[in-house]
C-alpha cells in the first residue's frame, strides 16, 4: 500500500502533476482545459486526471480523456519514463488459460457418467471427507488429485476448482452422451447473459437498485455493525513500529503488511516478519486480539507486493502458499491490496474477465474462502483508479479491480477504495472531484453504493454493493499519504453523516442515505500512532453513536 520510499516517487511523479507542461508526458495530472501537444498535434484535456505510469492513456488513444484541437509546431516524442512502470507491462489478456467463465464445466462433464465406480486401489471420493493437496480419489471412472484442500467439491464438476484429473475419463460409456452439442454452446456462456440488466440505463434516477451481493446467510465473518479498519505494517516506514498487542481496541479490524509474491516463483505468496519482531510474541499477539473479538488479516500485495497470476500453476501455487501463511500465524482473512502487475484490456468486461491475473486472483481467494470456512473474512484495498477511476475509462488500471470485486461479490466483507494518493476522478455526475475534500469522499462511495457505467457505457452496469459492505479510505494522518489525499476526522465524519443521514453534505448530496455503510479505513495504525491514535478514537467514538 504505501511504503514511503515507493510513495514519495509516485508522490513526485503527482505533485509534478500540477504543473501544465507543454508536451504530453506520463505520470503528469492534467486539469480539464490543459493543452498539450504530442506527436504533432495539439490536444485539449477534456476531463481531470493522472496519465499514469503504464496506462498508456496517450492523448490519441482515448478520445474520452482528449480531444484533437489542431498541430502543433514541433513533434516531440512523447516521455514514457520507462524506469518506474512495473505496471506497464500488461499481463497477456489473450492467454488461452484465461478462461473468462469461473464456474464453466471442463468438456468430460461427470454429471453425463452412468456410475460412480470407484477405481481399483484408490478410495471413492466422499463429500464429507477432507482432503488435502496431493491427495487421491476415484470418481465415476476417473482418477483426482487434489489441488489444494478441499470438502465437499465434487471432483470434475469445475475446471477451476480443486481436483485435477488424473487418469481416466468421466464420460467413458455410450458415445449418445457425447453428440449432444446444443446442451454445451460452443458460444461464450455467459457474457450474453448479464447479470445486470440493460433496463437501467440511467443510473442517479435509481438510488437503490437491488445489490446482486448474497447477504451471508451462516457462519460469517463477525463483525461490528459500524468498523474501524487499520493497516499495521511489518516494517519501520519513518512511523516507528509497534507490537501487534499494543494497537488499541478502537480497531475492529488489523489488516498485517504485507504478504508478497516470491521473486523466484510465480503465484508464490510470502510473509516474512521483520527482524524487529519475536515471531512468538507475534503469534501470541495475534491470540489475543482475537480473543479480544478483532479481526487480524494478512494483507497481500502494497506498493512493492508483486504477485504473479498469469497462468493455472501460478495460481495453485497462490492457492497453496496462501493457505499455508494463514493457517500458520492463523489469520482470520485476507486483504487484497495489489497495486502493481494489473492491467486489463481496453474494453474489457468486467462480467467475464479474461486477464489471467485477474480470472486467477478470483479463484483463488475462492479456494481460500472455501477451505478455511465462512467465517473467512475478504477485504480489499484498491486505489480509486482501480475502482471509480472505470467509469471514465475502462483498460489498463482504469476499473482493473471492478472484475476481481465482481467475482467476489459474495464473498466480499468490505470494500475500502483508497481515497488518496490519487488527483482529480469524475464523478457518476461527470463532474470532477479533487481529494482530500468532503465532496470526494461522497461522490465515490455514492458509485459503490448505487452503481454506475463502465466506460460510461449503460450496457455495461457495474451493480451496487450492500452498504455494509463498504467503507472509505483515508490516511489517518497527512504523513501518511505524501501524495495527498488527507481529511480531517472532523471533515471525514462530515462526509460520513451526509452519506449515513443525508446531513452536512458539500455539493455532491446523494439521492438516498445509507445509515448501515459499514466505516472508514486507515493507512496506518502505526501513524495514527503519532497523533495518539486521533483517527481511531475520534471514529469510533462517532460510529458508536448509530444503533449496533
Amino acid at each position: 500500500m504505501r511504503r514511503t520510499r515507493i510513495a514519495a516517487v509516485i508522490g513526485g511523479l503527482l505533485l509534478a502533476a500540477s504543473v501544465s507542461a507543454a508536451t504530453w508526458q506520463e505520470g503528469n495530472t492534467y486539469s480539464a482545459g490543459t493543452t498539450v501537444d504530442y506527436n504533432g498535434k495539439t490536444y485539449t484535456a477534456l476531463v481531470t486526471h493522472t496519465a499514469y505510469v503504464g496506462a498508456n492513456w496517450n492523448p490519441a488513444s482515448t478520445p474520452t480523456l482528449w480531444k484533437e484541437t489542431g498541430t502543433s509546431s514541433s513533434t516531440p516524442t512523447p516521455t514514457t519514463a520507462p524506469t518506474t512502470a512495473p505496471t506497464a507491462t500488461p499481463v497477456s489478456t489473450n492467454a488461452p488459460t484465461a478462461t473468462p467463465v469461473i464456474t464453466a464445466k471442463p468438456t468430460t462433464a461427470p454429471t453425463t457418467a452412468p456410475t460412480a465406480t470407484p477405481v481399483s486401489g484408490v478410495p471413492a471420493w466422499s463429500s464429507s471427507a477432507v482432503y488435502n493437496g496431493g491427495e487421491r480419489v476415484s470418481y465415476n471412472g476417473g482418477v483426482y488429485e487434489a489441488k489444494w484442500w478441499t470438502q465437499n467439491n465434487v471432483p470434475g464438476a469445475d475446471q477451476w476448482g480443486p481436483w485435477k484429473l488424473i487418469s481416466g475419463t468421466v464420460a467413458t460409456p455410450t458415445p449418445t452422451a457425447v453428440p449432444t452439442p446444443t446442451s454445451v454452446p460452443t458460444a461464450s456462456p455467459v457474457p450474453t447473459v448479464s447479470p445486470v440488466p440493460t433496463a437501467t440505463p440511467v443510473v442517479t434516477a435509481t438510488p437503490t437498485p437491488a445489490p446482486t451481493a448474497t447477504p451471508c446467510a451462516s457462519n460469517c465473518p463477525t463483525l461490528p455493525k459500524h468498523a474501524v479498519v487499520g493497516y499495521w505494517h511489518n516494517f519501520d516506514n519513518g512511523s516507528g513500529v509497534i507490537r501487534l498487542k499494543d494497537v488499541p481496541d478502537e480497531y475492529d479490524i488489523i489488516n498485517v503488511s504485507f504478504a508478497e509474491g516470491d521473486p523466484w516463483t510465480k503465484g508464490k505468496a510470502v510473509f516474512t516478519l521483520d527482524k524487529l519482531f519475536n515471531e512468538a510474541d507475534f503469534l501470541a499477539d495475534i491470540k489475543l486480539k482475537q480473543a479480544a473479538g478483532k479481526k487480524v488479516q494478512v494483507s497481500l500485495g502494497g506498493a512493492n507486493g508483486v504477485i504473479v497470476l498469469d497462468s493455472a500453476a501460478a495460481r495453485d501455487a497462490f492457492i497453496a502458499s496462501m493457505g499455508d501463511i494463514i493457517a500458520k500465524y492463523g489469520f482470520d482473512g485476507i486483504d487484497i491490496d495489489i497495486e502493481n502487475n494489473l492491467s486489463i484490456g481496453a474494453g474489457e468486461d468486467f462480467r467475464n474477465p479474461t486477464t489471467p491475473q485477474v480470472v486467477n486472483l478470483v479463484a483463488g481467494v475462492k479456494a481460500l474462502k472455501q477451505r478455511f470456512g465462512g467465517s473467512f473474512s475478504v477485504t480489499m484495498a484498491p486505489e480509486v483508479a482501480y475502482v471509480q477511476g472505470g467509469y471514465g475509462v475502462a483498460g489498463g488500471i482504469w476499473g482493473g479491480y471492478l472484475g476481481i470485486i465482481h467475482g467476489l461479490r459474495n464473498e466480499l466483507t468490505m470494500l475500502h477504495v483508497q481515497h488518496y494518493n490519487t488527483g482529480g476522478i469524475s464523478g457518476k455526475d461527470d463532474k470532477t472531484y479533487n481529494q482530500g475534500t468532503i465532496d470526494f469522499q461522497v461522490a465515490m462511495t455514492d458509485m459503490l453504493l448505487t452503481g454506475f457505467n463502465v466506460g460510461r457505457d449503460a450496457n455495461k452496469f457495474f451493480p451496487p454493493l450492500r452498504p455494509d459492505q463498504v467503507g472509505i479510505g483515508l490516511p489517518s494522518t497527512a504523513a501518511a499519504a505524501p501524495s495527498g489525499g488527507y481529511l480531517s476526522v472532523a471533515d471525514t465524519q462530515k462526509a460520513l453523516d451526509c452519506l449515513m443521514k443525508l446531513q452536512n453534505c458539500g455539493s455532491y448530496k446523494p439521492l438516498v442515505a445509507q445509515p448501515d455503510l459499514r466505516g472508514v479505513m486507515t493507512w496506518s495504525i502505526n501513524w495514527d500512532k503519532t497523533s495518539g491514535y486521533s483517527f481511531a478514537k475520534g471514529h469510533k467514538a462517532y460510529l458508536n453513536t448509530y444503533p449496533k
